[in-house]
């Protein structure tokens, strides 16, 4: 299986950013009654990221929780899952606000999800950036991300795509075209200075069908971030 890979982010420019996390022991609610809310036991945890963070506004705080979990299920394909899900405290519990079954939704062989909040436009309060392992091919190494962002009181995904993508080991299923190898991160600077407009990443490739560069090509690439 693939190690774990978490460069969603430039180097250096979480700290710059301030995006440091705030812990759950802020709350008092515990990962554990998370994982109750969304019907999983800690048994089932392979891993785990339980943050309070505000997401709306200063003032209020959401949880959000990402969990790669085992299914109790046998086969390749769903044997373990990825979720997503953000709750608000109130008098009666954790409530929902937004839940996303990553496995579910690409129909299975998902694992080993991670989760960073930064505040992406300046305003104050966090946007989510989710990444996760696609495991379907042994010989191709993908990890998907979104950019999932709060717009009147909604969560949108502002952007979806291959995060780290390796193929070019996979010579006999992947045409020669696609045999590839790049890595893509979020250039939170850049992003800053849209003000919220355009989201950066930077691209950067090592590898183009099948033929290793010489030098490693960077590409800027700008998506939009709010309508």
């Amino acid at each position: 299986m693939s190690q774990p890979y978490s460069r969603p982010l430039r180097a250096g420019a979480c700290l710059l950013a301030g995006c440091l996390a705030i812990p759950v022991a802020a709350w008092a609610v515990t990962a554990n009654d998370a994982y109750e809310a969304m019907g999983l036991t800690p048994q089932q945890v392979l891993s785990g990221s339980v943050i309070a963070t505000n997401l709306f506004n200063k003032t209020e705080k959401e949880l959000v929780a990402l969990v790669t979990y085992h299914t109790g299920k046998r086969d390749q394909a769903s044997a373990m899952n990825v979720r997503l899900e953000v709750f608000h405290e109130g008098g009666d519990g954790l409530a929902s606000l937004y839940a996303r079954d990553l496995g579910r939704e690409h129909g299975g062989f998902v694992t080993l999800g991670e989760v960073q909040l930064v505040d992406l436009d300046g305003d104050g309060v966090n946007e989510i950036i989710v990444t996760y392992q696609n495991i379907k091919d042994d010989l191709v190494r993908e990890r998907i991300g979104e950019v999932i962002v709060s717009d009147g009181g909604e969560f949108r995904t502002a952007w979806s795509g291959t995060m780290d993508y390796d193929a070019t080991q996979a010579a006999r299923k992947v045409p020669t075209e696609r045999r590839d190898r790049y890595e893509r991160e979020v250039d939170v600077i850049e992003t800053l200075r849209t003000r919220g407009k355009s989201l950066v990443m930077t691209k950067t490739v090592t590898a183009v069908a099948g033929e290793r560069l010489p030098e490693p090509k960077i590409v800027v690439e700008t998506y939009p971030l709010r309508r």
